[in-house]
């Protein structure tokens, strides 16, 4: 398995995590931050981007404005 195969498994487990309990996981910005520690390859702002693709992908809410 790569690196890039692992981060979207976590981003996938992440979002149905987020499909069944969307008010713990709308922080993108915080959700980046915990990934990162595990895929520093990536900024934090590219992992925010991935994340908040899978999210609108899915129709999850997120709060786009959110500090960490």
């Amino acid at each position: 398995m790569t690196e890039s195969d692992a981060l979207r498994e976590e981003i996938y487990r992440l979002a149905t995590a987020a499909e069944a309990d969307p008010e713990t996981t709308s922080n993108l910005k915080s959700l980046a931050v915990q990934l990162w520690v595990n895929f520093d390859e990536f900024t934090v702002e590219d992992l925010e981007d991935i994340l908040r693709d899978e999210w609108r992908t899915r129709g999850l809410p997120f709060n786009n404005n959110a500090e960490i």
